[in-house]
Protein backbone atom coordinates (compact mmCIF):
# COMPACT_ATOMS: atom_id res chain seq x y z
CA UNK A 1 0.00 0.00 0.00
CA UNK A 2 1.38 3.39 -0.80
CA UNK A 3 2.78 6.09 1.87
CA UNK A 4 -0.33 8.29 1.17
CA UNK A 5 -2.93 5.65 1.75
CA UNK A 6 -2.13 5.05 5.06
CA UNK A 7 -1.91 8.33 6.37
CA UNK A 8 -4.19 9.03 8.83
CA UNK A 9 -7.19 11.12 8.44
CA UNK A 10 -5.97 15.03 8.67
CA UNK A 11 -7.45 17.16 11.54
CA UNK A 12 -8.33 21.12 12.34
CA UNK A 13 -7.97 23.44 15.10
CA UNK A 14 -10.93 24.54 16.82
CA UNK A 15 -12.95 27.22 14.98
CA UNK A 16 -11.23 26.60 11.37
CA UNK A 17 -13.35 25.27 8.75
CA UNK A 18 -13.75 25.25 5.48
CA UNK A 19 -16.41 28.20 6.33
CA UNK A 20 -13.97 29.84 9.01
CA UNK A 21 -10.35 30.23 6.56
CA UNK A 22 -7.73 30.98 8.24
CA UNK A 23 -6.35 34.47 8.29
CA UNK A 24 -4.73 35.22 5.11
CA UNK A 25 -1.59 36.36 6.00
CA UNK A 26 -1.24 33.03 7.94
CA UNK A 27 -2.49 31.50 5.49
CA UNK A 28 0.57 32.67 3.19
CA UNK A 29 2.96 32.14 5.71
CA UNK A 30 1.93 28.51 6.29
CA UNK A 31 1.58 27.94 2.03
CA UNK A 32 5.06 29.14 2.64
CA UNK A 33 6.35 26.73 5.42
CA UNK A 34 4.79 23.53 3.52
CA UNK A 35 7.74 23.94 0.53
CA UNK A 36 10.15 22.81 3.10
CA UNK A 37 12.05 19.48 2.48
CA UNK A 38 11.97 16.30 4.18
CA UNK A 39 12.96 13.25 4.32
CA UNK A 40 11.23 11.35 1.27
CA UNK A 41 8.62 14.15 0.81
CA UNK A 42 7.39 12.69 3.85
CA UNK A 43 6.51 16.30 5.40
CA UNK A 44 6.86 15.54 8.84
CA UNK A 45 5.19 18.80 10.38
CA UNK A 46 1.99 19.74 12.05
CA UNK A 47 0.43 23.46 11.97
CA UNK A 48 -1.59 24.37 15.28
CA UNK A 49 -3.16 28.05 14.78
CA UNK A 50 -4.32 30.34 17.15
CA UNK A 51 -5.54 33.76 15.69
CA UNK A 52 -2.16 35.16 14.45
CA UNK A 53 0.10 32.26 16.43
CA UNK A 54 1.09 29.11 14.98
CA UNK A 55 2.50 26.70 16.53
CA UNK A 56 5.04 23.61 15.00
CA UNK A 57 4.99 20.38 15.59
CA UNK A 58 6.14 16.76 14.93
CA UNK A 59 3.92 14.53 13.40
CA UNK A 60 6.00 11.13 13.86
CA UNK A 61 3.78 8.93 12.25
CA UNK A 62 4.47 10.89 9.07
CA UNK A 63 8.00 9.21 9.54
CA UNK A 64 8.55 5.88 11.30
CA UNK A 65 11.31 5.25 9.58
CA UNK A 66 14.70 3.77 11.68
CA UNK A 67 16.94 6.76 10.25
CA UNK A 68 14.06 8.90 12.77
CA UNK A 69 14.84 6.47 15.30
CA UNK A 70 14.70 9.48 18.01
CA UNK A 71 12.73 11.67 15.61
CA UNK A 72 15.67 14.01 15.15
CA UNK A 73 14.85 14.02 11.20
CA UNK A 74 11.29 14.57 11.87
CA UNK A 75 13.02 18.01 13.79
CA UNK A 76 15.12 19.33 11.22
CA UNK A 77 12.47 18.92 8.71
CA UNK A 78 10.19 21.09 10.88
CA UNK A 79 13.10 23.67 11.58
CA UNK A 80 13.44 24.08 7.75
CA UNK A 81 9.40 24.57 7.66
CA UNK A 82 9.82 27.25 10.59
CA UNK A 83 12.79 28.85 8.24
CA UNK A 84 10.05 29.15 4.85
CA UNK A 85 7.66 30.84 7.29
CA UNK A 86 9.56 33.05 8.24
CA UNK A 87 11.24 34.09 5.04
CA UNK A 88 7.49 34.47 3.66
CA UNK A 89 6.41 36.61 6.96
CA UNK A 90 9.97 38.97 6.35
CA UNK A 91 8.88 39.57 2.89
CA UNK A 92 5.20 40.52 3.84
CA UNK A 93 6.74 43.02 6.42
CA UNK A 94 5.58 40.92 9.34
CA UNK A 95 6.35 41.36 12.84
CA UNK A 96 7.45 38.37 14.48
CA UNK A 97 7.20 37.51 18.20
CA UNK A 98 8.28 34.15 19.13
CA UNK A 99 6.29 32.61 22.92
CA UNK A 100 7.29 29.90 24.62
CA UNK A 101 6.62 26.59 22.84
CA UNK A 102 3.00 25.35 23.78
CA UNK A 103 2.56 21.72 25.43
CA UNK A 104 4.23 19.51 22.62
CA UNK A 105 5.32 22.28 20.09
CA UNK A 106 9.46 23.14 19.06
CA UNK A 107 8.19 26.38 18.40
CA UNK A 108 5.24 29.50 18.91
CA UNK A 109 5.20 32.18 17.20
CA UNK A 110 2.64 35.19 16.35
CA UNK A 111 3.05 36.60 13.18
CA UNK A 112 0.96 40.28 13.01
CA UNK A 113 -1.01 41.30 9.83
CA UNK A 114 1.36 42.58 6.91
CA UNK A 115 2.83 45.58 5.62
CA UNK A 116 2.82 44.45 2.07
CA UNK A 117 1.90 41.15 -0.08
CA UNK A 118 5.06 40.58 -2.18
CA UNK A 119 5.34 37.89 -4.50
CA UNK A 120 6.81 34.56 -3.15
CA UNK A 121 10.48 34.46 -2.96
CA UNK A 122 11.77 32.98 -6.26
CA UNK A 123 14.31 30.59 -4.46
CA UNK A 124 11.42 29.46 -2.00
CA UNK A 125 9.59 28.03 -5.30
CA UNK A 126 12.74 27.17 -7.37
CA UNK A 127 14.42 25.19 -4.90
CA UNK A 128 14.61 21.36 -5.03
CA UNK A 129 16.07 18.14 -4.47
CA UNK A 130 18.08 17.38 -8.03
CA UNK A 131 19.72 13.57 -7.45
CA UNK A 132 20.84 14.13 -10.99
CA UNK A 133 24.76 13.66 -11.15
CA UNK A 134 26.73 17.00 -11.33
CA UNK A 135 28.91 18.47 -13.76
CA UNK A 136 32.14 18.55 -10.92
CA UNK A 137 32.88 22.35 -12.42
CA UNK A 138 34.83 23.60 -9.55
CA UNK A 139 33.78 26.82 -7.61
CA UNK A 140 35.12 30.09 -7.91
CA UNK A 141 36.36 32.00 -4.91
CA UNK A 142 33.82 34.82 -4.78
CA UNK A 143 30.84 32.05 -4.93
CA UNK A 144 32.39 30.15 -2.02
CA UNK A 145 32.79 33.65 -0.03
CA UNK A 146 29.08 34.68 -1.18
CA UNK A 147 27.99 31.48 0.21
CA UNK A 148 29.83 31.67 3.87
CA UNK A 149 28.41 35.00 4.42
CA UNK A 150 25.10 34.31 3.43
CA UNK A 151 25.14 31.70 5.98
CA UNK A 152 26.10 32.76 9.08
CA UNK A 153 26.54 30.52 12.93
CA UNK A 154 22.74 30.40 14.08
CA UNK A 155 22.79 29.56 17.46
CA UNK A 156 25.46 26.49 17.84
CA UNK A 157 24.77 25.21 14.66
CA UNK A 158 27.82 25.84 12.05
CA UNK A 159 27.20 26.07 8.41
CA UNK A 160 30.78 24.44 6.37
CA UNK A 161 31.46 25.00 2.94
CA UNK A 162 34.01 22.64 1.12
CA UNK A 163 35.11 22.26 -2.44
CA UNK A 164 35.82 19.45 -4.85
CA UNK A 165 38.95 17.82 -3.21
CA UNK A 166 36.39 17.48 -0.20
CA UNK A 167 33.53 15.68 -1.95
CA UNK A 168 36.10 13.16 -3.26
CA UNK A 169 37.66 12.42 0.16
CA UNK A 170 34.15 11.63 1.39
CA UNK A 171 32.57 9.89 -2.15
CA UNK A 172 34.03 6.41 -0.55
CA UNK A 173 32.95 6.95 2.63
CA UNK A 174 29.36 7.92 1.66
CA UNK A 175 29.53 4.58 -0.51
CA UNK A 176 30.20 2.38 2.85
CA UNK A 177 27.51 4.56 4.59
CA UNK A 178 25.07 4.07 1.49
CA UNK A 179 25.73 0.23 1.13
CA UNK A 180 25.01 -0.11 5.02
CA UNK A 181 22.37 1.26 5.03
CA UNK A 182 20.60 -0.61 2.22
CA UNK A 183 21.89 -3.78 3.20
CA UNK A 184 19.79 -3.48 6.68
CA UNK A 185 16.12 -5.04 5.69
CA UNK A 186 14.01 -2.29 8.10
CA UNK A 187 15.69 0.52 6.10
CA UNK A 188 15.31 -0.95 2.68
CA UNK A 189 11.72 -1.49 3.18
CA UNK A 190 10.93 1.86 4.66
CA UNK A 191 12.90 3.25 1.91
CA UNK A 192 10.81 1.54 -0.81
CA UNK A 193 7.94 2.24 1.18
CA UNK A 194 7.81 6.14 0.51
CA UNK A 195 8.74 5.57 -3.32
CA UNK A 196 5.53 5.61 -5.24
CA UNK A 197 4.87 2.87 -7.67
CA UNK A 198 1.81 3.25 -8.37
CA UNK A 199 2.07 6.50 -10.26
CA UNK A 200 3.18 7.54 -13.54
CA UNK A 201 7.76 8.30 -13.39
CA UNK A 202 7.09 12.17 -13.99
CA UNK A 203 3.60 12.54 -11.67
CA UNK A 204 4.06 15.32 -9.30
CA UNK A 205 3.07 13.51 -6.08
CA UNK A 206 1.91 15.28 -2.75
CA UNK A 207 3.39 12.72 -0.69
CA UNK A 208 6.84 10.24 -1.09
CA UNK A 209 8.49 10.04 -4.31
CA UNK A 210 7.98 8.93 -7.73
CA UNK A 211 10.31 7.00 -9.80
CA UNK A 212 11.53 9.76 -11.72
CA UNK A 213 12.49 12.17 -9.01
CA UNK A 214 15.28 9.13 -8.63
CA UNK A 215 16.63 10.07 -11.83
CA UNK A 216 18.07 6.12 -12.07
CA UNK A 217 19.50 5.06 -15.33
CA UNK A 218 18.25 1.39 -16.79
CA UNK A 219 21.05 -0.26 -14.91
CA UNK A 220 20.20 1.51 -11.87
CA UNK A 221 16.09 0.60 -12.29
CA UNK A 222 17.47 -2.99 -12.48
CA UNK A 223 19.02 -2.55 -9.06
CA UNK A 224 16.45 -0.78 -7.52
CA UNK A 225 13.49 -3.60 -8.78
CA UNK A 226 15.97 -6.02 -7.43
CA UNK A 227 15.51 -4.14 -3.90
CA UNK A 228 11.37 -5.02 -4.32
CA UNK A 229 11.50 -8.49 -4.54
CA UNK A 230 14.73 -10.28 -3.74
CA UNK A 231 15.63 -11.93 -0.10
CA UNK A 232 17.96 -10.55 2.07
CA UNK A 233 20.77 -13.41 0.69
CA UNK A 234 20.25 -13.57 -2.71
CA UNK A 235 20.47 -9.55 -2.78
CA UNK A 236 23.78 -9.74 -1.10
CA UNK A 237 25.31 -12.27 -3.34
CA UNK A 238 24.45 -10.29 -6.26
CA UNK A 239 26.39 -7.13 -5.12
CA UNK A 240 23.25 -5.22 -5.33
CA UNK A 241 24.29 -3.36 -1.80
CA UNK A 242 27.48 -2.49 -3.02
CA UNK A 243 25.79 -1.17 -6.45
CA UNK A 244 23.95 1.32 -4.15
CA UNK A 245 26.43 2.56 -2.43
CA UNK A 246 28.74 2.94 -5.43
CA UNK A 247 25.86 5.24 -7.08
CA UNK A 248 25.72 7.35 -4.32
CA UNK A 249 29.60 7.65 -4.63
CA UNK A 250 29.67 8.78 -7.99
CA UNK A 251 26.61 11.57 -7.25
CA UNK A 252 28.88 12.96 -4.45
CA UNK A 253 31.65 12.80 -6.53
CA UNK A 254 30.34 15.13 -8.73
CA UNK A 255 29.30 17.43 -6.87
CA UNK A 256 31.26 20.93 -6.93
CA UNK A 257 31.53 20.76 -3.29
CA UNK A 258 30.41 19.60 0.25
CA UNK A 259 28.30 21.75 2.63
CA UNK A 260 28.45 20.70 6.22
CA UNK A 261 26.20 21.24 8.98
CA UNK A 262 27.99 21.02 12.43
CA UNK A 263 25.89 21.22 16.03
CA UNK A 264 26.38 20.89 19.58
CA UNK A 265 23.93 19.30 21.62
CA UNK A 266 21.23 17.05 20.96
CA UNK A 267 18.31 18.66 22.24
CA UNK A 268 14.98 19.44 20.17
CA UNK A 269 16.44 23.51 19.71
CA UNK A 270 19.36 22.20 18.62
CA UNK A 271 17.58 20.06 14.93
CA UNK A 272 15.42 23.09 14.69
CA UNK A 273 18.21 25.03 14.14
CA UNK A 274 19.88 22.36 12.01
CA UNK A 275 16.77 22.43 10.16
CA UNK A 276 16.82 26.56 9.46
CA UNK A 277 20.83 26.54 8.73
CA UNK A 278 19.68 23.49 6.10
CA UNK A 279 17.00 25.53 4.28
CA UNK A 280 19.09 28.51 4.51
CA UNK A 281 21.84 27.51 2.56
CA UNK A 282 19.75 25.48 0.42
CA UNK A 283 18.24 28.66 -0.92
CA UNK A 284 21.64 30.79 -0.85
CA UNK A 285 22.79 27.65 -3.23
CA UNK A 286 19.55 28.20 -5.24
CA UNK A 287 19.80 32.06 -5.37
CA UNK A 288 23.45 31.09 -6.70
CA UNK A 289 21.95 29.28 -9.73
CA UNK A 290 23.12 25.78 -8.21
CA UNK A 291 21.11 22.76 -6.88
CA UNK A 292 21.50 20.44 -3.88
CA UNK A 293 21.11 16.97 -3.08
CA UNK A 294 20.88 16.00 1.18
CA UNK A 295 22.64 13.19 1.71
CA UNK A 296 21.60 11.58 5.22
CA UNK A 297 22.97 7.93 5.45
CA UNK A 298 25.94 8.94 7.72
CA UNK A 299 24.03 10.64 10.08
CA UNK A 300 21.05 8.22 9.86
CA UNK A 301 23.59 5.39 10.76
CA UNK A 302 24.40 7.43 13.88
CA UNK A 303 20.71 7.51 14.90
CA UNK A 304 20.14 3.69 14.41
CA UNK A 305 23.46 2.94 16.05
CA UNK A 306 22.99 4.72 19.58
CA UNK A 307 19.03 4.08 19.45
CA UNK A 308 20.50 -0.37 19.24
CA UNK A 309 22.75 0.77 22.01
CA UNK A 310 20.38 2.46 24.42
CA UNK A 311 17.77 -0.73 23.66
CA UNK A 312 21.25 -3.34 24.19
CA UNK A 313 20.76 -4.93 20.76
CA UNK A 314 23.70 -3.75 18.77
CA UNK A 315 23.58 -3.76 14.93
CA UNK A 316 25.37 -6.60 12.79
CA UNK A 317 27.06 -3.97 11.32
CA UNK A 318 27.67 -2.21 14.10
CA UNK A 319 31.42 -2.64 13.71
CA UNK A 320 31.41 -1.26 10.00
CA UNK A 321 29.12 1.48 10.96
CA UNK A 322 31.45 3.09 13.88
CA UNK A 323 34.16 2.49 11.07
CA UNK A 324 32.48 4.97 8.32
CA UNK A 325 31.55 6.78 11.34
CA UNK A 326 35.09 7.62 12.75
CA UNK A 327 36.07 8.19 8.76
CA UNK A 328 34.17 10.94 8.05
CA UNK A 329 34.99 12.81 11.31
CA UNK A 330 38.53 11.97 9.96
CA UNK A 331 37.65 13.78 6.65
CA UNK A 332 36.83 16.93 8.65
CA UNK A 333 39.49 16.90 11.16
CA UNK A 334 39.23 20.92 12.26
CA UNK A 335 35.40 20.13 13.17
CA UNK A 336 34.38 20.37 17.16
CA UNK A 337 35.91 17.22 18.89
CA UNK A 338 32.04 17.81 20.55
CA UNK A 339 30.10 18.84 17.12
CA UNK A 340 28.25 16.17 15.73
CA UNK A 341 27.19 16.29 11.51
CA UNK A 342 23.46 15.97 11.11
CA UNK A 343 23.52 16.46 7.82
CA UNK A 344 25.44 16.92 4.95
CA UNK A 345 24.71 18.80 1.27
CA UNK A 346 26.05 18.08 -1.87
CA UNK A 347 26.57 20.91 -4.25
CA UNK A 348 26.97 21.61 -7.57
CA UNK A 349 25.27 22.68 -11.31
CA UNK A 350 23.00 19.68 -13.04
CA UNK A 351 20.09 19.83 -15.65
CA UNK A 352 16.29 20.24 -13.85
CA UNK A 353 15.15 17.48 -12.38
CA UNK A 354 13.21 15.06 -14.22
CA UNK A 355 10.39 15.28 -11.92
CA UNK A 356 9.43 17.45 -9.02
CA UNK A 357 7.21 16.75 -5.92
CA UNK A 358 4.32 18.58 -4.26
CA UNK A 359 3.39 19.33 -0.84
CA UNK A 360 -0.05 18.23 1.07
CA UNK A 361 -2.70 21.11 1.28
CA UNK A 362 -2.07 23.90 4.19
CA UNK A 363 -5.44 22.11 5.46
CA UNK A 364 -3.84 18.95 5.65
CA UNK A 365 -1.20 19.91 7.70
CA UNK A 366 -3.14 21.73 10.53
CA UNK A 367 -3.54 20.35 14.17
CA UNK A 368 -5.84 20.24 16.94
CA UNK A 369 -4.23 21.30 20.57
CA UNK A 370 -2.26 18.06 21.19
CA UNK A 371 1.16 17.24 22.62
CA UNK A 372 3.82 16.04 20.34
CA UNK A 373 3.63 11.96 20.19
CA UNK A 374 7.27 10.50 21.00
CA UNK A 375 9.08 8.92 18.43
CA UNK A 376 7.82 5.45 17.51
CA UNK A 377 10.10 2.40 18.64
CA UNK A 378 12.05 1.06 16.39
CA UNK A 379 10.54 -2.38 14.60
Amino acid sequence: MDEASTEREPVQPEGVTDETPLPPHIERILDAARLAPSRDNLQPWRFLVDGETISFLVDHERDRSPANADGRMARIAVGAAIECALLRAGRMGTVTKVQAPRDGALATITFSAPKRIPEPDKALVQRATNRHLYDARALDDATFAWLREATPVLESVRTLWFGRERAKTLGPIIEEAETLFFADPRNREVALQAVRFDVRDREEVTRGLSLGCLELSASERATFAALLKTPQERLAAMGVFAKTGARARRLVESASGVCVFTATGADSATDVAVGRSMQRAWLALTRRGLVAHPISALASLETMQEAATRAGTPNADAERIAAALTAARAAFPNLERESRMPIVLRFGWAPPPTARVRRLPVVESLATARADTPPPPRE
